[in-house]
Order: structure tokens, then C-alpha cells, then sequence
């Protein structure tokens, strides 16, 4: 079984790794190189001092992550990933749900993500997480379009 826990700066380049994994096949949706597949090692290390950054692990492999960044009563997610080997068993229910309730503890009343409009799994899991869509907001420019869903927190 897995744990969630605060990611560590030894955990940047595995996060990473799950990252370019786990968005690796939607790359093959857009031609423009998808912003996950570009970050860096600064842009994690810079997030481990900004936001809210969550690792899951199998023993000592970092096998899912996810960030979240408070703006006084939301939180934004972003870069949900899990590796491709351990999907849809339940990891990414597990990091938003640790992510949640760790924005809810420091005063989110609301989380706010965005997904890619082609990425339809990923689209159907934030609906079964009780997600509600607002807005698709267009990209022209990299036709990387995406949809931006709400979730109001209950204590």
C-alpha cells in the first residue's frame, strides 16, 4: 500500500519522472509541447517553498504527485500525476483527497483545477471526485484548451 506525504527536495527528480510519465500520452493529443513535459528542476524546487506539494509512495518510490497553491480561500491544483504503472488504483483519488483536506486546513473554502479539453479520462475523474466544470478557456495559439473545474470544500 501507498502513502501520501509532503514531498522532499531529495523527491524533485522523481517527481518529475512521474510527471513526463504519466503525460507522455496526452502529449500525443496536441503539437505543442504540453507545459507538464517542460518543467524543470527549479519550477518543483520552487513549489516545494510556495505551495503544497504531495508525493505518493510504494515503499521508497515516489509513484504518484500532486501541487496545490493557495490564494486566500482557494486553492489551485495543478500536475496531478501517477505513474502509468499504478493507475486507477486509486493514487490520484488518494493525492487529491490528501490535497483537499490539506487546503481545507489552511482555509480553502473552494479548490480550482484545470485539465486539457482532449484529455477525457482525466476530465471524467474530476467529475467522480464531485468537480464541477466552470469555464473551457481556449488556447489559440497551442490549441492546448482546457477545461477549469470547482470544488467547494465542506468542513
Amino acid at each position: 500500500m501507498w502513502t501520501v506525504e509532503y514531498a522532499a527536495t531529495d523527491d524533485v527528480a522523481s517527481i518529475l519522472n512521474v510527471q513526463r510519465s504519466a503525460f507522455e500520452e496526452n502529449q500525443r493529443r496536441y503539437r505543442f509541447p504540453l507545459p507538464q513535459l517542460r518543467e524543470t528542476d527549479e519550477d518543483v524546487l520552487r513549489d516545494l517553498r510556495d505551495a503544497i506539494v504531495l508525493v505518493a509512495r510504494q515503499g521508497e518510490e515516489v509513484i504518484g504527485a500532486v501541487r496545490g497553491r493557495m490564494d486566500g480561500e482557494v486553492c489551485e491544483v495543478y500536475d496531478l500525476a501517477v505513474d502509468p504503472a499504478y493507475a486507477h488504483l486509486a493514487v490520484g483519488r488518494s493525492l487529491m483527497s490528501r490535497i483537499e483536506a490539506e487546503a481545507l486546513s489552511r482555509g480553502a473554502t473552494r479548490v480550482t483545477l484545470r485539465t486539457g479539453l482532449r484529455d477525457a479520462p482525466a476530465i471524467d475523474f474530476y467529475l467522480k471526485l464531485g468537480y464541477r466544470p466552470t469555464s473551457i478557456l481556449r488556447d489559440d495559439l497551442t490549441e492546448y484548451d482546457q477545461v477549469e473545474f470547482v470544488k467547494e470544500l465542506a468542513e
